[in-house]
């Protein structure tokens, strides 16, 4: 790439109309992130100094997502395109946020169009720089062109313009070769063909695809530059659409792993995340779900019905049934499920188990540590060789704030005890079934907080003859009366 200066403006102002959704139509997700976000992060691989987003209709929700989830969020600014005329006013916008010496590269690319690589687009920019171009834009043959602009060419293979749909000629909609809307042009050049926009068509809007035909005018260099295919600059205008390119996504995912060495019990039913990364050897169940940026260490085995997100797995773990887990670490040969959730912040060192309906949060367990069913471990630490017994709960909540709880190595946590935090058990201590631990607990000591075990010989015979005895004098309690005096 040159060292020429890039800015890259992202147009999602877009109404969205099709979509009939309360949501910004580039806030929907393709793959398990908004739309915008991806395109975001394709421009990021491509440099550049800046990136510029034209946002409108729900322009508050979609900043705040670009801000919260875009990689280099700090380099990206917002302009506010209101009221909406057009793909070319968006671009005004966008040029009344540049410096006004600004004289390099200008990248023009929609929030819409989540499947743009950046490969692409840097084959692009080394095209257009090395031809001397002012202007480029992007093009590709469909078979069934539609609504998208048609290219005009003339007999020399020059582009003489672009010619939206609904203002084209009989003649100009049998052209199959059509305007992907990426355009690259030298900021100078760019700034003047807007300046220079007109909205007499049939929709009274300021057209981007007009700068063609302006610049071509004013006898600046123009190139349309072909693409080896379409399938990267589809747009997203309904539902419908949407899901097709999940569909296209997902298959095309799945086939790609398997290539790799991933076997697939279901293909159909698998979503998985083009971010994500599998060793060899892993095996994926149907129904599983992965999203974001997540990673799977060799032979990693997911049974079904999973959903993760932004994971790390380590090599031969186990995920059985119905496992939930986002955000959080697991390290080797560790078995998790069937259904235990995983929250934000779970840590497993390894060849940990964590087992049916367990749930986890900003948990840390060290290697060889478990919790096999029932319990709920928020906000602690706890050492290596330690057994988390059934029901057992870290009391992290006060009401007001969260406080840890830190369990050494080698304990023994008995079952339907409550740890009520900030505590701390020491190593090789062990808490005695239903104990309630209120203050920390000595390396190696014994806790309980038992009452004394009473028993009453013949109390079940009395009980059961007392509530004869009402039975039989017409009292059952059936009357939604008092049941059970169990005072002795």
């Amino acid at each position: 790439m040159s060292d020429r200066h890039l800015y890259t403006l992202v147009l999602a102002a877009g109404m969205g109309t099709r979509m009939r959704s309360a949501l910004p139509k580039v806030l929907h997700e393709i793959g398990g992130e908004p739309m915008l976000i991806r395109v975001l992060r394709t421009v990021r691989e491509v440099g550049g100094q800046r990136t510029i987003v034209v946002i409108g209709r729900g322009a508050d929700q979609v900043a705040s997502e670009v801000k919260r989830r875009a990689p280099d969020a700090e380099q990206i600014e917002f302009t506010l395109q209101d009221p909406p005329r057009g793909t070319g006013d968006a671009a005004r916008c966008a040029i009344a946020m540049m410096p006004p010496n600004y004289d390099g590269d200008i990248l023009i690319v929609y929030g819409d169009m989540p499947r743009i690589s950046a490969a692409t687009l840097k084959s692009f920019i080394k095209n257009h720089r090395s031809a001397g171009a002012a202007l480029s834009f992007i093009t590709a043959h469909v078979e069934t062109p539609s609504s998208y602009g048609r290219v005009i060419r003339e007999t020399t293979g020059a582009v003489s313009a672009i010619v939206e749909a609904r203002d084209a000629s009989p003649a100009q909609l049998a052209v199959n070769e059509v305007n992907t809307g990426v355009y690259l042009a030298d900021a100078r050049v760019l700034a003047d063909a807007l300046a220079a926009l007109e909205n007499s068509n049939a929709q009274g809007e300021y057209y981007l695809t007009d700068i063609v035909a302006i610049a071509r005018r004013r006898g600046h260099a123009v190139i349309g530059w072909k693409a080896d295919s379409a399938r990267e600059f589809g747009g997203v205008n309904s539902r419908e659409e949407l899901a097709l390119m999940e569909n296209e996504i997902r298959i095309e995912t799945n086939r790609r792993l398997m290539d790799a060495g991933v076997t697939f019990i279901d293909p159909a039913t698998a979503y998985i995340s083009e971010q994500a990364e599998f060793g060899p050897d892993c095996v994926i169940g149907p129904n599983v779900q992965v999203l974001g940026r997540c990673s799977f260490g060799a032979g990693v085995r997911i049974e079904g019905t999973a959903w993760l997100r932004e994971v790390t797995v380590g090599d031969g773990s186990h995920l059985k049934l119905g496992v939930r887990a986002e955000e959080c670490r697991i390290g080797d040969h560790c078995d998790i499920g069937p259904f235990a959730n995983l929250r934000p912040g779970t840590e497993l060192e390894g060849h940990n188990r964590i087992g049916n309906f367990v749930e986890t949060k900003k948990a840390r367990l060290g290697r060889g540590s478990k919790a096999s069913h029932l319990s709920y471990l928020g906000d602690a630490q706890i050492g290596r060789d330690t057994n988390i017994g059934c029901g057992v709960i870290t009391v992290n909540y006060d009401g007001f704030d969260k406080h840890p709880t830190r369990i050494g190595d080698r304990c023994m946590v008995g079952c339907d005890s409550q740890l009520i935090a900030p505590v701390t058990v020491g190593d090789d201590a062990y808490v005695a079934s239903g104990t309630t631990v209120i203050r920390d607990v000595p390396a190696g000591a014994l806790v309980m907080s038992h009452h004394p075990q009473a028993a009453r010989t013949g109390w079940t015979a009395n009980w059961r003859n007392r509530h004869k005895k009402d039975s039989d004098d017409g009292h059952n309690g059936s009357d939604g009366g008092t049941h059970g005096d169990h005072k002795a």
